[in-house]
């Protein structure tokens, strides 16, 4: 899939919410990243502030997967 982040400083900081994130969920960081960009491309569809991407698509993954896993 692979987000399509505005430049390289942005996918720096996606790239840091997807390790913490992994680190956070124990999960491995592929499986995080597949989430975690699915949900960032449904944010960013409307968004007009790009600088709570990260922290909306980290909250929102992990809301996810808290579902999922049970």
């Amino acid at each position: 899939m692979g987000a399509k982040y505005a430049n390289s400083s942005e996918e720096a900081i996606h790239e840091a919410a997807i390790e913490a994130l992994a680190n956070e969920m124990n999960c491995p960081i592929a499986e995080i990243k597949q989430h975690y960009e699915r949900e960032y491309a449904r944010l960013e569809e409307g968004a007009r502030v790009r600088e709570f991407l990260s922290v909306c698509a980290t909250r929102h993954t992990r809301e996810n997967l808290r579902h999922s896993h049970g």
